[in-house]
């Protein structure tokens, strides 16, 4: 929110210059970004009046100038400019004046010809550029020899607030008073008249509000009569300019002037162009609108117009049609002003590529009972300027829809508590009163009505926020906070997931953290089985779906390191995923996942071996590590899988009692050029329930008798997972200690379409010596299993 100080000193006037009221309003949580003159430093420049002009007799781009600046005789300058006519009042810097850039105007002879003063553009004097290659051109009423800076009131700053979304009532000049009467105590002054402004004639144009929950209140009103071709005045004209909006035509200079002052938007309509009746209604699905921008939008069934018997003709709350805009031949227009619903409005102005004061201030919310002030306000202006005729105000109202304002209790006891500080009753009153809220005193405290503009207004410690911002953070004290800590007690079973990411570190992983918002087409791409939850109001159109998967986050992590010549990228994220959940009261079911990514090769080169590029093994290894560190790497079942994310034939599922914790395997090669990668990409992703329960471990007496190897070559199928033989092969038994694989043969002597696996056993009993007889019977038993279980003959 910009704005003119002169403009707010006339609403309130505390006794701080421009940089004092910038540290106050900061202190007051209205961050101000910027304060800045309206025009550069510069002495002695006066409204003069070019009285005559002749050609410079040796120089044909320059001209000799006799100018009136209110002194007993005409001052002769030499002027090049290009615009330059008699009869002109411009600005005229006198000799001695200095302009910005420690610039000094002195006495000088220009081709021979004496010139006693610079004739000045709008740049020279500071000013924005006014588009005119020339000299600044004053009004013809402006007074001779009057300083320019009083005249163009440019003893003035332009105070930039940075808005947080919560404030919608400080978008306006009035809205920043309010706040600054309550900080300084200067006291509030509405700076005109409010008076009604509606005729007894009825008006013409007859209203059909159709959605009152998304529009409670619309009034309108006709104007005829008016002069079209006023301009907009000068002091109007400033203010805007300084507020940084563009003076563009007196209705709408008017609409923009409401708004700034006041905070409420409205628009106004070429009342020749309506055909039938205003109706604010839903659009339907393909409707065409051409806005004032000549942007042609396609709209959908779910956002709010403003339409006639033609069709739409404004999108509601955001920008108006260009069908029906005021132009210089308009004779009569229709002004509306109204009060939209927040949630009516959210999202559509970023959905049609649009982006205006009108939605901006609509999204966050507008003073329901601000409407009738600011049309009043509106057509005072109108009338005063350019006259004109106003009919009846026609009013559409829906009570039940307009919200209610909210009625909280405040506690003396919570402020001081909260605070820290003994803030008085008289002193806590006084700043609601300020702040507009209705008061009532109660046992222990207050009943406050928040006003109808605080949409931000809801718990108690809205209200205490309001009071410590109101009576200063600089004045709390800085007591040492004293809280009592109460360390939590990690049970023996649980892991902490801060131990797993420490391990990743040391594997040489860095840790990355996204967004849980990812574009629709890669969650479609990447996990297309999942159902996911759509944002009604997204940061952008390619952050619009909640992730199912932590996969796009890190993959889009790996193409920015990609981008950046980094060809050995280990990332890995820890966060929730959002499956949609119509039962869940949040419309979604939330997990949190461990996942990670690798690319490039295993380690950086060196010079004494050849780089190897990270295959499926390595990040298995990775993800091993953390399943032994929760000692649950016995319970997890590696199982050949299909996912679409995954390459079909380096996959695998993470399998624990029969349900799938986790995924692992290389990114599909459909998927690398969609999801901007380059190179074979590995990835894991794992509940982190499965990771953070640990098993106990229990302590077992050591055998003190020998244990027994015995080494066996199976046969199996190719295709066949070496789990299933595992699984075969570990048969119950009190003796066989462990299993492990020691190699895997194919080749000579061995058919093409199977695999020789080779296991060592190892046998131990824990009180006594084994005899040959029952090892040779357990070796027995393991053969049949195998040949029973998986078809598999000894070698």
């Amino acid at each position: 929110m910009k704005f003119s100080e002169n403009w707010l000193r006339q609403w309130t006037n505390p006794e701080w210059n421009a940089n004092e009221l910038a540290e106050e309003l900061s202190l007051a949580g209205l961050e101000v970004d910027d304060v800045e003159p309206v025009a550069g430093e510069f002495t002695n420049v006066v409204v003069g009046h070019v009285v005559s002009m002749e050609k410079h007799p040796d120089a044909d781009k320059l001209n000799v100038t006799q100018v009136n600046v209110g002194e007993e005789e005409l001052v002769q300058i030499v002027c090049g400019a290009k615009n330059v006519q008699p009869g002109q009042k411009v600005c005229c810097a006198m000799v001695g004046a200095k302009l910005p850039g420690d610039f000094k105007i002195k006495k000088a002879k220009l081709r021979g010809v004496p010139s006693n003063g610079m004739l000045c553009g709008a740049t020279e004097i500071g000013l924005p550029d006014d588009g005119v290659d020339g000299l600044h051109l004053l009004p013809e009423d402006a007074p001779i020899g009057m300083d320019v800076r009083e005249y163009l009131e440019l003893n003035d700053m332009s105070i930039d607030v940075d808005l947080t979304p919560n404030r919608a009532d400080c978008f306006s000049v009035m809205g920043i008073a309010r706040d600054v009467n309550a900080i300084s105590g200067a006291g509030l002054t509405v700076p005109f008249e409010e008076k009604e402004m509606a005729g007894s004639t009825a008006c013409s144009v007859e209203i059909d509000v159709q959605e009152p929950q998304a529009c409670p209140k619309y009034l309108g009103c006709m104007v005829t009569g008016f002069n079209a071709k006023a301009e907009t005045p000068r002091w109007m004209k400033q203010r805007l300019e300084r507020s940084g909006l563009r003076p563009l035509s007196l209705t709408v200079d008017i609409t923009n002037y409401v708004l700034l002052e006041m905070g409420q938007p409205m628009h106004a309509f070429d009342s020749d162009k309506l055909q039938g009746a205003v109706q604010v209604r839903m659009a339907q699905n393909g409707e065409k609108l051409t806005t004032l921008d000549e942007k042609e939008v396609t709209l959908s069934d779910d956002t709010l117009v403003i339409a006639d018997d033609s069709g739409a003709i404004a999108l509601a709350g955001i920008m108006g049609g260009l069908s029906t805009s005021v132009t210089d031949e308009t004779t009569s227009i229709f002004f509306e002003c109204a009060h939209f619903a927040p949630l009516a409005i959210t999202g559509k102005a970023r959905k049609y590529g649009l982006h205006t004061d009108s939605s901006m201030r609509f999204e966050r919310g507008v003073d329901p009972q601000l409407p009738e002030r600011a049309l009043n306000r509106a057509l005072s202006l109108l009338l005063e300027i350019a006259g004109g005729e106003v009919s009846a105000i026609d009013a559409k109202i829906s009570a039940e829809n307009i919200p209610a304002p909210a009625q909280i209790t405040l506690r003396a006891k919570t402020v001081t508590d909260k605070l820290g500080v003994a803030v008085s009753a008289e002193q806590i009153e006084d700043i609601f009163t300020k702040l507009g809220f209705g008061i009532e005193a109660i046992d222990g405290g207050w009943s406050m009505t928040a006003p109808s503009y605080r949409f931000d207004m809801q718990i108690e410690m809205d209200l205490v926020e309001e009071i410590g911002r109101i009576y200063g953070y600089n004045n709390l004290p800085e007591d040492p906070v004293l809280a009592p800590i109460t360390l939590r007690e990690l049970p023996e079973s649980e892991q902490e997931l801060m131990a797993l990411k420490t391990a990743l570190v040391q594997n040489g992983y860095n840790e990355v953290v996204t967004y849980s918002f990812v574009e629709e087409k890669k969650q479609q791409a990447i996990a297309p089985d999942l159902p996911y939850v759509l944002l009604q109001n997204p940061i952008s159109e390619d952050m619009k779906a909640m992730r199912t998967t932590l996969f796009p986050g890190l993959l889009q992590s790996i193409a920015y390191n990609q981008n950046r010549q980094q060809g050995r990228v280990r990332m890995f994220e820890s966060g929730l995923v959002f499956y949609k959940n119509d039962q869940d009261e949040t419309g979604a079911t939330q997990v949190p996942m461990l996942a990670g990514a690798i690319v490039g090769p295993v380690a950086a080169s060196g010079w004494d071996e050849k780089p190897r590029n990270a295959d499926f093994f390595d990040l298995k290894g990775d993800v091993e590590t953390l399943l032994r560190m929760s000692h649950q790497l016995g319970k997890i079942r590696f199982e050949a899988c299909n996912n679409p994310a995954l390459h079909p034939g380096q996959s695998a599922s993470l399998m624990k009692d029969g349900k799938e914790v986790g995924i692992i395997g290389q990114l599909h090669p459909q998927l690398v050029k969609t999801m901007g990668v380059s190179g074979t990409v590995f990835m894991f992703q794992v509940r982190q329930d499965a990771l953070l329960t640990m098993e106990i471990p229990a302590a077992e007496k050591i055998s003190k008798f020998p244990e027994v190897q015995r080494d066996l070559a199976f046969v199996v199928e190719q295709s066949l997972p070496v789990q299933q033989l595992l699984d075969a092969v570990n048969v119950e038994s009190e003796i066989l200690r462990s299993v492990d694989i020691f190699d895997i043969y194919r080749g000579q002597g061995i058919e093409p379409d199977q695999k020789s696996v080779a296991l060592t056993l190892k046998l131990q009993h824990q009180d006594r010596t084994l005899e040959d007889a029952e090892v040779e019977s357990l070796v027995e038993q393991i053969l049949q299993s195998a040949k029973s279980a998986v078809n598999a003959e000894l070698r």
